[in-house]
């Protein structure tokens, strides 16, 4: 594997360096195909986007092995030495504990909803009543 080497100064005036994986793309899409990894490649910037099993969307820089969790707007990018170092040590790593905590968010959420139209429906059952009773009234 290639070791760090100057990139360049930012406007701080710290160094940053940079260590690129040497791998080829064809060496990287072989690698995503073997494992069955669904990804999408974006050219222009040499990254990939790719899901995990947890349905996680993850960018994955092939030219230096960058990676980070994509949302909205990405804060922090993390590094491995490859594409193999990515899925062995990261890309599954908290998968199983993401899909347990899916599971658990959309029960709280069904429990939520229900609660919510189970006052909903007290409501308007307690309004069509006193309505009946106002037209009995005349």
């Amino acid at each position: 594997m290639s070791e760090y080497k100057y990139a360049r100064t930012n406007s701080k005036g710290e160094v940053i360096l940079r260590r690129d994986t040497e791998e080829t793309l064809s060496f990287v899409t072989s690698i995503l195909d073997k494992n069955n990894i669904p990804y999408e490649y974006m050219e222009g910037a040499t990254m990939f986007i790719m899901y995990n099993k947890a349905n996680v969307r993850y960018v994955y820089y092939w030219t230096t092995g960058r990676w980070a969790v994509k949302k909205r707007r990405i804060d922090k990018h993390y590094q491995s030495k490859g594409i193999e170092d990515f899925i062995n040590r990261f890309f599954n790593k908290f998968a199983d504990e993401q899909i347990e905590q899916n599971k658990v968010w959309a029960e709280e959420r069904e429990a939520k909803r229900e609660e919510y139209f189970q006052k909903k429906m007290e409501k308007l059952l307690a309004k069509g009543l006193k309505d009946e009773t106002k037209s009995d009234s005349r």
